[in-house]
C-alpha cells in the first residue's frame, strides 16, 4: 500500500529578502496530473497558472516536487490539489529536497546549487 501523498507548507529564504516566504509543494505527479504540463520537469503548467514555479529535488532518491511561493498562490496551489486528490496529507514543513530551480514569469529560471551563496 502506497503512504498518501503529502503537500508540504513551509518557509523558504530563497524567494523574497526577508527569507520567509510561504511556500507549497507537493510531489510532480500529482501536480501534473492537476496541472498539467510534460517534458522533463512539467512545470509549464503549473508556472503558467500561477506565473512562476519552483522545482525541489531529493538527490539521493531523486523524488521531485514542484510548487509556488507566497500566501494567496500556496493557498490557491493546495486547494485545487485537495479538490482533485481527497486522500492527501497536509505536513508543515519542508520536503527532505533542496531546491533546484524556480522561474518568476518570463524570467529565466534561477538555478540553485549545494553551496551555491545568496544571491
Amino acid at each position: 500500500m502506497n503512504p498518501r501523498p503529502s503537500i508540504y507548507v513551509f518557509r523558504d529564504p530563497h524567494f523574497a529578502p526577508a527569507g520567509d516566504t510561504i511556500v507549497s509543494a507537493a510531489p510532480l505527479d500529482l501536480v501534473v496530473s492537476v496541472y498539467g504540463g510534460g517534458g522533463l520537469i512539467g512545470e509549464s503548467g503549473l508556472s503558467t497558472a500561477f506565473g512562476g514555479a519552483a522545482l525541489f529535488r531529493n538527490d539521493e532518491t531523486g523524488e521531485c516536487y514542484l510548487g509556488v511561493w507566497g500566501k494567496r498562490n500556496a493557498s490557491r496551489f493546495r486547494s485545487a490539489l485537495q479538490q482533485a486528490a481527497t486522500d492527501l496529507t497536509v505536513t508543515q514543513e519542508a520536503p527532505r529536497a533542496r531546491l533546484v530551480w524556480f522561474q518568476h514569469g518570463n524570467a529565466r529560471p534561477k538555478r540553485r546549487y549545494p553551496g551555491q551563496s545568496e544571491d
